[in-house]
């Protein structure tokens, strides 16, 4: 049965909505040392700043700050973070620029960070008579991806996978970040909160199964540390020891109606089973 168009429109759409609220929920963690290491910007003040600009429309950005470098130099930091190549990118990136001239009265500098693959076909440049713009366009498959994995900040660390592997296995890569994750979150719930962030992010580079592999060879991720995972084996213990002294009940049963018929003392069946006088009493 074909795929529709719409499902299939639908479907990336989704995908994208769940990026960007992984990005939007961590960038306020891991933001300072990805613009420095990443976008080469060693800022001293920041200052976030309303992610709507209000125009004819409402228009939302993913992040905007007002910074000031070690230059001395202010001026306004704004980042969007693209899961899929839009043809329309430099033209809102133009859009924002002006809006956000003309609220704050600062210098713009704008980046937009490419997270689905080696390069983006998005134009990035406009150049035509009388009107020169540009931004910066950056494909983190780019970056080795220990720059992001090296970081003691857990929601760095989940950027990792859009690095670029080198020559290292997939699955070695996402057991490296889930085990950064496990050691530097602060506590089990985080660290669980990250695993399903990841389990998201890894949708982008199509590594859905090498996940699963990598979430194996960690070994339950200590799991045995969890409170309901060790309520889970004590009950699964209970329950199989009460269902093996069931089966042995049964079988003494048997054992003892057969022996019982054949005019054997209940005293020595007894003896022989196990059972009570009494539970022998009834049988038969």
């Amino acid at each position: 049965m074909p795929v529709k168009v719409n499902s299939i429109a639908e479907d990336l759409l989704n995908d994208s909505k769940l990026y960007d609220k992984i990005i939007k929920e961590n960038a306020h963690k891991f933001s300072p040392e990805f613009t420095e290491k990443i976008l080469g910007l060693n800022i001293v003040t920041r200052a976030d700043l309303q992610e709507s600009l209000q125009h004819t429309n409402e228009v939302v950005s993913d992040q905007m700050s007002k910074v000031t470098d070690d230059k001395g130099r202010t001026y306004i930091l704004h980042i969007e973070w693209q899961s899929t190549d839009d043809p329309a990118m430099v033209n809102r990136m133009l859009g924002y620029r002006t809006m956000l001239r003309r609220k704050y009265n600062l210098p713009v500098r704008q980046y937009v960070v490419f997270l689905a693959r080696p390069k983006s076909s998005m134009s990035y440049a406009i150049d035509e008579e009388h009107l020169k713009f540009q931004y910066h366009l950056i494909a983190l498959q780019q970056y080795d991806y220990k720059i992001f994995l090296n970081s003691s900040i857990p929601e760095q660390k989940l950027m990792a996978i859009f690095g670029n592997f080198e020559n290292r296995a997939p699955v070695e890569v996402i057991k490296d970040i889930l085990l950064g994750i496990e050691k530097d979150a602060d506590g089990e719930l985080n660290a669980a909160r990250y695993r399903q962030q990841l389990r998201g992010l890894v949708q982008l580079r199509k590594l859905t199964t090498h996940f699963k592999i990598a979430m194996g060879i960690v070994g339950t991720f200590k799991v045995e540390k969890d409170p309901f995972y060790q309520q889970g084996r004590r009950e699964e213990r209970a329950k199989a020891k009460k269902e093996k002294k069931e089966i042995a009940l049964e079988i003494a049963l048997e054992i003892a109606l057969k022996l019982k018929m054949k005019g054997m003392l209940v005293e020595d069946i007894s003896e022989l089973t196990g059972l009570s006088i009494e539970q022998i009493q009834v049988l038969g």
